[in-house]
């Protein structure tokens, strides 16, 4: 599933290239996603202008100048492809035809993608009970100090009420990074590792966004590109192999249904 730094990527990439447009058609392949697409989806999205592109949480936002939001989720296997007279796949969903002979495609291999427009409070009902964003300011140490019981760590930065965005994947390279066990009761924190975990956060997803995120089945770029972040994994998906820090061997456990990846030396 694309999480936070993915999503980054393609709102990033998309931006240089369609602000401004206007959507001159739009083609509806498959309206069975995980939301149905409305019936007049067509008709309010067509001859409209994209006037911004960005991220919120893992969702893709494009602003139109109707006022409405059109609104992406890849689910686990969505992938948005923006291309010069594109040869149709079978996995195909929705097709906006741009300016200039460019379309933008949504192709989603297990249909749990959303592909949604959304007005003010449509819109506020998805997004605005959300958790903080991890680069902004409101996602601090307190953040983590202020939870109780006896939740284990990695489930809580998965957790976006607690914090937007990651998901298996970064939340083991993140742990790595904080030299954190991704088992330990957020309660045993002391307002240092806090710190350190938050800092981690910011660390690792901002050198995801910069290799182009992690590749690891679906996901590409908006011009089809892999992510690169897959080659600076430091414990995910390395089960059994030595840690380049210690020379230890990665260990794997399942946490709350996910494989966890992390060295038992270098994390405490």
């Amino acid at each position: 599933m694309p999480e936070l730094p993915e999503v980054e990527v393609i709102a990033r990439s998309l931006a240089d290239k369609i602000i401004g447009q206007r959507i001159c058609d739009v083609e509806v392949k498959r309206r069975d996603l995980r939301v149905r697409i409305a019936d007049d989806f067509e008709q309010l999205v067509t001859g409209r202008e994209i006037c911004s592109v960005y991220r919120v949480a893992k969702y893709l936002v494009m602003q139109l100048d109707s006022g409405a939001k059109l609104v992406f989720h890849m689910g686990m296997s969505g992938r948005i492809l923006y291309m010069h007279a594109p040869v149709p796949e079978k996995h195909d969903c929705v097709v906006f035809a741009m300016q200039q002979g460019y379309s933008l495609v949504f192709n989603d291999t297990r249909r749990f993608g959303l592909v949604t427009l959304l007005d003010g409070e449509g819109y506020r009902s998805l997004l605005g009970k959300m958790g903080p964003d991890p680069f902004s300011e409101a996602f601090n140490a307190d953040c983590l100090l202020n939870m109780h019981g006896k939740a284990r760590i990695k489930s809580v930065l998965m957790n976006s009420a607690v914090v937007v965005g990651i998901g298996n994947i970064y939340a083991s390279e993140i742990l790595f990074t904080a030299a954190i066990l991704p088992h330990r009761e957020v309660s045993t924190l002391s307002r240092e590792e806090c710190c350190r975990i938050v800092e981690s956060t910011r660390e690792v997803l901002k050198l995801a966004i910069a290799t182009g995120g992690s590749s690891i089945r679906d996901y590409r770029t908006p011009t089809g590109d892999v992510g690169n972040f897959s080659k600076h994994f430091r414990v995910y998906g390395r089960k059994g192999e030595k840690c380049y820090t210690c020379g230890g061997e990665i260990q794997v456990e399942k946490q709350g249904g996910r494989s966890t990846f992390f060295c038992k030396h270098c994390q405490k």
